[in-house]
């Protein structure tokens, strides 16, 4: 057994005794997530995915030909059937710098746009920079199929993926928060898990258990037992809005300002074809003072 193979396999027999030691459910309800070591990817990997990222904003902010064609590349994977196996309609590169208080930019990746972008726009090949961002999201993306399937199957619900090839659904964003960005109020995420990879700064994510109702001081930072001060990492495991139909509740969340740059990567399993149910979820409290 080669070594990634080996890291892939501790990694998720590790995550699957995570998950056997309490009923990922209650963990859910108790915590609103959990935490896995991550044997797989370390903070160089994602170090190294940031600065593709700086250099693929860098070109699309310098090349507005380049990032409209981009755009138009997007709207049309909207419109395929492809964008239905994912149930949403966000893909592509996101930019709120200069928007108050958003102040980020973002991209949102998945496999299915990256073929499409390869195939059907053939001269993005000449834009190392996209191309070098997409290599380095696919090589984080492809190792965590099989723990949305190994929480899904805990939770005895491996029909919601029903995968055509072999794995849910993901979507990776890649974002990087700019000085002026500022936090409002905390969110649901319409995924069926969300997966918090990496950030440079852990302590600026809040979240919060499912509840009948929610003060600013029901969220809190969740303590890591892995660190980017230590060279290791973990990631967390929370439950997204489409598994309200099992009596599964999303986990509400906020990123707080630092004043300062900093990235963040998250993966999200989708349902495929799904339509979300009207549902009304607790409302959440304002950060803004």
């Amino acid at each position: 057994m080669n070594s990634w193979l080996f890291k892939r396999f501790v990694f998720l027999l590790f995550a699957f005794q995570c998950l056997r030691a309490t009923p990922l459910v209650e963990q859910f309800k108790r915590a609103g997530y959990v935490e896995i070591c991550e044997e797989t990817h370390g903070p160089t990997q994602f170090d190294s995915l940031y600065a593709c990222f700086d250099e693929l904003i860098e070109f699309l902010q310098s090349n507005p030909v380049w990032a409209q064609k981009l755009y138009i590349a997007k709207e049309r994977f909207i419109r395929s059937k492809d964008r239905k196996y994912y149930s949403t309609d966000v893909f592509g590169f996101y930019d709120e710098s200069e928007r108050v208080e958003r102040g980020q930019i973002s991209f949102y990746y998945s496999t299915h746009f990256h073929e499409f972008i390869c195939s059907h726009y053939p001269e993005f090949s000449q834009v190392p920079e996209l191309i070098s961002f997409f290599e380095a999201c696919l090589g984080i993306q492809k190792t965590y199929g099989n723990l949305f399937n190994t929480a899904a199957a805990e939770l005895r619900l491996e029909s919601i993926f029903s995968p055509i090839d072999g794995h849910p659904p993901i979507l990776v964003k890649v974002i990087k928060y700019y000085p002026s960005y500022i936090a409002t109020t905390p969110h649901y995420d319409g995924t069926a898990f969300s997966l918090f990879l990496d950030s440079t700064d852990n302590q600026l994510l809040l979240l919060s258990p499912y509840k009948s109702s929610f003060t600013v001081d029901d969220f809190y930072s969740p303590p890591r037992e892995f660190t980017r001060e230590h060279d290791q990492s973990s990631v967390l495991l929370i439950p997204g809005a489409h598994l309200t139909e099992f009596s599964i509740y999303p986990t509400p969340h906020i990123v707080l300002q630092s004043g300062k740059i900093r990235y963040a990567t998250i993966a999200f399993a989708m349902r495929p074809n799904y339509t979300p149910q009207k549902i009304k979820l607790t409302p959440l409290p304002s950060f803004k003072r």
